[in-house]
């Protein structure tokens, strides 16, 4: 396999971890591609813009198939999730290159191809690049077989392969680098005077005493005709706060369930089924056949399992049950299961071991080194010069063509899990032969000269064969719950209708709020396909039943809000507790009279003065007044020593404050560097981690995925 096909292969993944690792601060929202044969019919030329830049649906699309074809191709399933994943990646990518682009531009700042080509082919290469060019025997980066791919590059003539190298890898790691060179503008930059440590020092120990009395808005009843709040207050309040009340298009729905889980009867049939084979099952020779013939949910695994790592739950009878014996059916997860044991035997959980490698093939290009006879011939020579006593370990080290062990004599040490990922001859050989043992074994890779150096920690080890049949809803399960669907969908075409059919039908209505345009799920129930739906359809529309297998949906949509600040409807939940305070302590002011003294105030309203001693600057919370920055703040006024504040609005009251006292705290020995250095370094942690999203804030950002897919 060629070097070019490895990235071919592994591109996609490699895309999204890059993409990953730049785009810090980017929160990954869901989503997931809806695609059908018509995909561009009647849809928009782009998917999206940056600052103006379209981003073209054909060419996003592209990358989006081309991701999960590589994904697939690796043997990873193929999933509304991973979809999601991979749009979500390939949106901020392009997020992310414009943006930074743009930044880098406008800074004079650019990375070369010199820069970018000294940083790949040396050890301080990226480590998405180093895994490409690792050796997958020795687990090191291969410098030369890393240039060597370039250099074949550059004579390729083969545009479709150039440009796949340069989008799904050399465009990526560019824009990765660039980003960390924009990010370093900042992050350098990063700076604290130390006067303003030695102020911000002197402050926090400042301690206060005052008397204060708190008239509590409670007092004040909210049925006042005077305490109601308008839409239009509500909708000036959030004009003068809309940083704060920011507003997605989002839609509400309500949707009711109709179960289509397998049913006791289905459950039944299954577990009969089982019941049927389980004596065939028990006198069969092959035992593997048997399961595979079958369609066992579980697949055989020709291998031992060591007591310690038996998950299962019937994991007691199994080590109690005799070899040749079979238990079940038993639930297993979503299983029915009988279960056989084949063989049982003593195995180490760890291993050390040495060896020597004489390949046939390069791993990673697959290119023939030498033949089967010319391989054996060599590992015969060397196994014989070892049994004549030449030392292993210096025979490894000059022979063996392990990259991985050759530093260290040949010398491995495996776990139990390791070595289930080892080539089957060689996880065998060092698990079931004894401490000493010295052998010449082939494996695909080619001939292992191996010794068995120390085996630990034996206990008993099962291999066991697993008939195991999933518990599925019957067609009669499934069309029960389907009719039912479709029966209360015909008879809800609006929201009035829907809600009269949950009631008749007895029925529970269960509602979302808040859903994206690119979310993937509704109230953990993962399906696009209904996400759109509920994008396309105006508020009270009423879906038919959506397939979820283990259930059927019906939907409605009881809400509409489009991007921008939020209306009255929405902000009152905050709003109106804040408007109605002011209004109480505008109340509350009305029936003040004298403000002269504490006592007055406290006499106006049947209340005492109270004390507070010890407040810190430092610290916003004072014991019985709670979280109250205001009352902090003059509480170290020095023009209300002796003197009665005027009204502070609190959060939950109307206060007055007179300062008793103000004080130092007894200083501690700061030191002023150390500190500089630690704020210094918080502020570099936060450069690095908000400068993106700050140029993402500051970005015009046009998202159009929801209408293509």
């Amino acid at each position: 396999m060629s070097i070019i096909q490895q990235i071919r292969d592994k591109a996609a993944v490699l895309l999204t971890s890059l993409i990953a690792l730049s785009l810090i601060g980017f929160l990954v929202q869901d989503a997931f591609i809806g695609r059908s044969s018509g995909l561009f019919s009647d849809q928009p030329s782009s998917v999206g813009s940056v600052n103006g830049k379209e981003i073209d649906v054909m060419e996003f699309n592209n990358k989006v198939t081309a991701a999960e074809q590589s994904y697939r191709s690796q043997g990873m399933e193929s999933n509304e999730m991973m979809t999601q994943n991979i749009v979500e990646s390939i949106w901020n990518g392009y997020v992310m290159e414009e943006l930074i682009q743009s930044a880098s531009n406008k800074a004079g700042l650019s990375l070369t191809s010199k820069e970018l080509g000294s940083l790949l082919f040396s050890e301080a290469a990226p480590q998405e690049f180093r895994q490409l060019f690792t050796d997958p025997n020795t687990g090191m980066f291969d410098l030369q077989a890393a240039k060597t791919w370039f250099s074949n590059l550059k004579k390729n003539k083969r545009a479709d392969e150039i440009k796949m190298v340069t989008d799904q890898l050399l465009n990526p790691l560019s824009m990765r680098l660039l980003n960390e060179k924009y990010n370093s503008l900042f992050v350098q930059g990063a700076y604290v005077p130390k006067w303003m440590l030695e102020k911000q020092n002197s402050d926090n120990s400042l301690v206060s005493s005052i008397s204060y009395v708190g008239i509590p808005y409670a007092i004040i009843s909210d049925s006042l005709k005077e305490l109601k709040v308008s839409d239009a207050e509500i909708d000036a309040y959030v004009k003068e706060h809309k940083e704060e009340f920011k507003q997605d298009k989002v839609r509400s729905v309500s949707y009711v369930l109709f179960d289509a889980n397998p049913s006791s009867g289905d459950s039944t049939t299954v577990k009969g089924q089982l019941e049927g084979l389980k004596e065939e099952f028990l006198t069969t020779i092959d035992a593997k056949a048997f399961v595979t013939r079958n369609n066992t949910a579980n697949a055989f695994y020709d291998g031992y399992v060591l007591k310690s790592r038996l998950q299962m739950s019937a994991k007691d009878d199994i080590i109690a049950m005799p070899v040749g014996s079979v238990i079940g059916p038993y639930i297993d997860g979503n299983t029915y299961t009988v279960a056989k044991k084949i063989d049982v035997r003593n195995l180490p959980d760890t291993v050390k071991c040495r060896h020597i490698l004489i390949g046939i093939a390069d791993p990673r290009t697959g290119q023939l080194r030498r033949d089967d006879s010319t391989a054996r011939k060599k590992a015969d020579s060397i196994f014989n010069a070892i049994k004549s006593g030449a030392d292993f370990g210096m025979m490894a080290a000059q022979f063996s063509e392990d990259e991985g062990s050759k530093m260290n004599m040949g010398e491995y040490t495996f776990s139990s899990v390791d070595i289930t990922n080892l080539a089957k001859e060689f996880g065998e050989f060092i698990s079931y032969k004894p401490t000493g043992s010295r052998e010449i074994v082939k494996t695909s890779f080619g001939y292992h000269i191996i010794e068995v150096l120390n085996q630990k920690n034996f206990q008993e080890s099962y291999k066991m064969a697993y008939l195991a049949k999933k518990i599925l809803a019957s067609p009669e399960t499934d069309n029960s719950a389907s009719s039912a669907a479709t029966q209360f969908a015909g008879s809800s075409r609006d929201m009035k209708s829907f809600d009269e059919s949950v009631t008749k039908m007895k029925l529970t209505k269960l509602s979302a709020e808040n859903l994206k345009e690119m979310d993937y799920s509704i109230a953990g129930m993962p399906s696009r396909q209904m996400v759109k739906w509920v994008f396309e359809n105006k508020v009270g529309s009423v879906s038919e039943p959506f397939d979820l297998r283990d259930r059927y949906v019906v939907v409605v949509v009881t809400g509409s809000l489009n991007e921008g600040v939020q209306p009255a409807s929405v902000a009152r939940v905050m709003v109106e507790p804040i408007l109605r305070n002011k209004k109480k302590a505008a109340e509350i002011r009305k029936k003040l009279g004298n403000t002269g003294s504490l006592d007055k105030v406290a006499a106006n309203f049947g209340t005492q003065v109270l004390n507070a001693d010890s407040i810190q600057f430092s610290t916003p919370y004072v014991p019985e007044i709670g979280n109250e920055p205001k009352v902090i703040g003059a509480a170290f006024s020095k023009s209300l020593v002796n003197k009665v504040s005027e009204p502070i609005e609190g959060s939950n009251a109307l206060f007055f404050v007179q300062v008793r006292q103000i004080g130092a705290a007894s200083s501690m020995n700061v030191d002023i560097n150390a500190q500089k250095k630690a704020v210094e370094a918080q502020l570099r942690q936060y450069a690095n981690f908000s400068t993106m999203e700050a140029l993402r804030k500051s970005a015009k950002i046009v998202d159009n995925r929801g209408k293509v897919y």
